[in-house]
């Protein structure tokens, strides 16, 4: 029951931000870069949390948001998802002198938080956007699937119908494709779905820092930066990014942990039939 009462909050939570990062795509309350509202109005009909130093309608701010905190996440996740599960698989399949190397590579990167990572691939690009956020993360985050997928493929490869499947002239790609990822696709996915809320945490503090999206463009971490110095006269320039962006993690984390209860992730993997 707690796993699924976790799956609907989850997803709940992750829907209603995916549905107002879609609805921007087609209305918006204002015109994101019209001055109009006076600055720091407090919340109206008009404009109901209010409006910035500008004059910037804050709800309207806090939707584009929405919409980049989803980008980056799903951009990301998929991304380092990816790279990750091929890294793993490879390393897996190598002969010991490359599982070793490519090991050892996975724990330096590792060793390094991962936003210390990102903002190194951040500095070291031309200049910070929403596709350099995506790839920043996504690569900073694809070391720890990589090392999730190494060590479960070597567990499911160590198994006896692994050696039945070869014995039966199965290829290595077949018994990929057949055997290993259907045996850790479970917790892989976990993994990643707990990747997409570090994704999102990721790219509002590089936005925080001023290395994410760049104006006008309102990434919910720019938001936050820009209403620090009047938080007591507007606190919802804060409370408004603030909220949205809890929501979203606390979503994510209740919809992977339900996800990981209902794939029953922490299981050991089951032999599958073998089929030549």
């Amino acid at each position: 029951m707690s796993s699924r009462r976790n799956l609907w909050i989850g997803a709940v939570l992750v829907g209603l931000n995916a549905g107002v990062a879609l609805l921007t795509l087609v209305w918006l309350p204002h015109d994101p870069t019209a001055m109009a509202g006076g600055r720091l109005a407090p919340p109206s009909w008009a404009h109901p949390a209010g409006t910035d130093r500008l004059g910037r309608d804050y709800l309207t701010q806090v939707m584009i948001g929405a919409r980049i905190a989803m980008s980056v996440g799903i951009g990301a996740a998929l991304l380092g998802g990816i790279i990750g599960t091929t890294l793993g698989l490879l390393a897996a399949f190598a002969r010991r002198g490359a599982d070793d190397a490519i090991a050892a590579s996975l724990d330096i990167l590792i060793a390094f938080p991962t936003l210390l990572l990102a903002m190194l691939v951040v500095a070291a690009s031309e200049g910070a956007s929403l596709g350099t956020a995506i790839l920043a993360i996504g690569l900073a985050m694809s070391a720890i699937v990589a090392r999730l997928v190494r060590i479960l493929s070597k567990r499911v490869l160590a198994q006896d119908y692994i050696t039945a499947a070869r014995c039966s002239g199965l290829g290595w790609g077949r018994i990929t494709f057949s055997h290993v990822l259907p045996n850790i696709l479970p917790t892989v996915l976990v993994v990643i779905a707990l990747q997409f809320g570090l994704a999102v945490i990721a790219e509002a503090s590089l936005s925080y820092l001023g290395l994410g999206t760049p104006p006008p463009n309102a990434s919910w971490g720019q938001l936050l930066q820009q209403a620090q110095s009047t938080v007591f006269r507007a606190p919802m320039g804060v409370i408004a990014p603030g909220l949205a962006l809890i929501s979203l993690v606390l979503g994510i984390n209740f919809l992977a942990d339900g996800l990981r209860d209902l794939l029953d992730a922490d299981a050991v993997p089951e032999p599958v039939e073998v089929k030549p």
